[in-house]
């Protein structure tokens, strides 16, 4: 069951608590909606590709340039 209480001070202290808390989990909510925006943006989205693409062919270069001296021993 519920939690008892006492006065009614008790309830309003406790309902300002759980509006207090529910301003925090709504600033907190559009924190996290803004960075998701920001992180979606196209350059973002760019410089993550880009970075995916340099290690793409950086490990193909090794694998080739392996090759090359396995062939020549």
């Amino acid at each position: 069951m519920g939690k008892h209480y006492n006065s009614f001070k008790e309830i309003d202290e406790r309902l300002m608590a759980l509006k207090l808390q529910r301003k925090i989990e709504i600033e907190s909510l559009k924190l996290n909606l803004n960075q998701a925006k920001a992180n979606l943006r196209p350059l973002q989205l760019a410089g993550s590709l880009k970075g995916s693409i340099q290690q793409i062919l950086l490990a193909f270069a090794i694998k080739k340039l392996k090759g090359i001296f396995n062939r020549r021993q």
